[in-house]
Parts: C-alpha cells; structure tokens; sequence
C-alpha cells in the first residue's frame, strides 16, 4: 500500500479527515512506536512531541506488533496523543474511549489502512529513541537506500558511546548499532547542540567512518504559563532539578547540597522532577530513605507542562550539576520562566545559557552561588536582569527543520 501523503488531521469530535498535500511537497515519515510504548517522560520524547504537533507534514508511523517489518498508521486515539503531546497518552486515549458509544469507540480505537509502505517516502526521519524500536536500523536503512529514500535522524548525544559506565551494557549495544547504521548510509545528523556535532564527529572518527552530513538544530523552551514570585506558602526557598533519574545527571550532587544547606540551618527545599532511569537503585533509595523526603526533599514525575512551568516559576534556582549533557533543555526552560540558573561548567550547557545562566565547579562554589540566591535582594536583582533573556521556540526548531528536510532531497 503506497504510504499516502497527507497535511493535517482534522479532529471534529472524534471522526477525523484527512486534508492532501499540494502536489509535489516533500513527504517525510517517522516512526513514533518507543514514543507511544513509554511509561515515562523524558527530554527525547519531549522534543519527538513538541516538533510532531508543529509538523503536520510528518507521517508518525507505528511498528505493526506482529511484523516489526512493517509500519502502520496511528489510530485516532494515538493521534490525540500524539497531537496534544500527552504521551504517555494511552491513559488519556482510553479514558475518552470509554466514554463513547461502542461505534464510536471502535472507529477511536481501531487501525485504519493498516500496513504502508515507508519505502514511499521522500524522508525517513528519526525523531526519537529508535534504536529501542523493534526494526534495527542496520535492517531498515538498506532497505530504505534501495527505494532512495533519504534519511535522516535527530541526535541529542552520543554519551553511550563516550561514557558506557552510565549505561545499561544493551543500550550502549544497540545506540552504537544504530549510529554506525545511519553513518554507514549516509543519513544527515540534526545535533541539538554544536557540542554533540563536534562529539559526534570524533566519535564518528573513531568508529572508522568520515565526518558524517550534520547541522544544529536549535532546542525551543517550555511555553511560559505563569511568572511568580519564587518562594513558596511557608517562606521555604526551592531549589528545582529537572531531568531522568541516571547517573550522568549527578542528582547525588543536588542532594549532597541540599544536606549542607540544611545543616547551616537555610530554610530551602529541593524539589526532583523526572521518571526513574537506568541505573538509579541506589540513588532512589537515598532519596526514599532522606529524613525530609515528602518534606524538604520531594520527587516527582509524570507533570503536565501546566505544572511544570508553575514549578519553574516558583523556583528560587534551577540546578543542573550535569556531569555531561548534549544540551540541557532545562537551562533554557528555567531562563525562560525568570528562574536563575546554576549549571556545571560544561560546553553544551554554556551552550544553551550562555551569559544568563551561571556555572559553577567545586562543591564549595555551588554552595556560594545558592546562598547568594537565597538573599532576597540578590534573587531580584537576577530576575530583573533575567528579564532580556528571549527563549527560542519550538516554532523555530520545527522551521529550520522543515527547511534542512528539504535540502536532503534537492
């Protein structure tokens, strides 16, 4: 079945149309199966969703469970998901589902023109986790070259690679089993940052290929819903750190601060927001176990943007002691909310703050820089200064995408 190109999904209720693409416009697919399957949210699935509900000329294909060979289109309840950028939206798809007549429920539900044929694409993009998918790509990109079909995928680092310690033995496998297939095929690179250009690069040397088609794609911001004051109910100054529980993030760190801060008798608590990752036994246990868990020490996951943009706002500084990062979505998130920033003195996180955010070294220089921020005084003055930070969008990323897609087929 050819792969029909189509631009935008109209939901009227819960029946759908399908509006045609003019002729001749470039028709690029991607696969959206990890996506779809997560039990948790995190910073890749967030830039897959925030660039799929801006490109409605982006086909999201499914693998078909029993034929990880072959895609399939989203059901209609997988498109609001997608669409609304609620994944994990299955919860959400099944609530409304039920509240159907059976009919209904079933056009919701089911699987329509169920196999497609990605061969006919212009492009295959990968915009997320792919090489947890079923379809390895060492399979799937020579049978795309066959039918010229040019590819391309989006890369937010290559740490599996550089530093394997902080993976699970599988992921490093199966993450460099799909680098060197898009390398081996010629695939363009979107790197989220210079920094994971140039580390793509030298990995890219040191696997044996030549440098590999890349560009920058720039990271967009969290929408700002609200501008508050950065203190909470009791008084209490809280500090925010945002990002997947695993080992690379240093939450050890935050929490190392936090204990001194309290010991010296500051009013502050620290508040984690992110899904448990790979790794993190023993990082969840010391947060579990903390004497002020579910006071001072909170963790929390699974919030709407609503909730995580008042969190943002609240703030009295956004923590990122990263010990290595392809970006760091969090930095621009913060700036964009007014929250000063306090990061490790890393390449790709000067890269996303640059002279808004600060960044620190040594314990003893992170505890300055918090305590600073404690003064009322200081907090207003780096809001007020804060105030000229223009965060990029998510409109603008999902532009220079659209506009690079198309020079891969010219």
């Amino acid at each position: 079945m050819r792969l029909q190109s189509h631009r935008v999904l109209v939901e009227v209720g819960f029946t759908t149309t399908l509006s045609p693409m003019a002729k001749g416009e470039l028709l690029t697919s991607t696969e959206v199966t990890h996506t779809l399957g997560a039990e948790q949210f995190n910073g890749i699935h967030r830039v897959a969703l925030e660039l799929l509900r801006r490109s409605p000329d982006i086909e999201p294909l499914r693998s078909l469970a029993d034929a990880p060979g072959q895609f399939r289109r989203l059901t209609p309840g997988e498109r609001l998901a997608v669409g609304r950028g609620l994944v994990p939206g299955r919860a959400l798809a099944t609530r409304l589902a039920k509240r159907l007549p059976d009919d209904a429920r079933r056009r919701f539900s089911e699987t329509f023109n169920l196999a497609v044929d990605v061969a006919e694409s212009d492009v295959f993009l990968d915009l997320e986790a792919a090489w947890l998918n079923p379809w390895s790509r060492s399979d799937l990109l020579p049978h795309l070259q066959r039918f010229a079909v040019a590819t391309a995928t989006v890369v937010h680092d290559v740490a599996p690679i550089t530093n394997p310690q902080w993976f699970e033995p599988a992921s490093t496998f199966r993450f460099e089993r799909y680098l060197k297939a898009h390398l081996q095929h010629g695939s363009h690179f979107f790197c989220i940052s210079q920094h994971t250009r140039s580390q793509l690069d030298r990995v890219a040397d040191g696997l044996g290929f030549r440098e590999p088609s890349s560009s920058v794609l720039p990271m967009g911001a969290l929408a700002v819903e609200s501008i508050r004051i950065g203190q909470s109910e009791d008084d209490r100054a809280m500090l925010l750190m945002v990002g997947t529980l695993e080992p690379r993030k240093n939450h050890g760190f935050a929490l190392d601060l936090l204990d001194r801060l309290l010991s010296e008798g500051a009013n502050v608590e620290l508040q984690l927001v992110g899904s448990r990752g790979w790794k993190s036994s023993d990082l969840v246990a010391r947060i579990t176990s903390h004497p002020q868990y579910g006071d001072r020490l909170r963790w929390r996951s699974g919030l709407s943007d609503s909730a995580l943009a008042e969190l943002y706002s609240d703030a009295v500084a956004v923590l990122v002691p990263s010990h290595d990062e392809g970006f760091g979505l969090p930095v621009i998130e913060a700036l964009a909310h007014g929250t000063p920033v306090i990061a490790s003195d890393h390449p790709a996180l000067r890269e996303a703050g640059g002279t808004f955010a600060k960044y620190a070294g040594s314990p003893d220089s992170w505890h300055t820089m918090v305590t600073h921020l404690l003064d009322p005084a200081e907090q207003a003055a780096v809001r007020h200064r804060l105030r000229r930070y223009e965060p990029p969008s998510w409109d603008r990323t999902a532009d220079v995408l659209h506009q690079q897609l198309a020079e891969l087929v010219r």
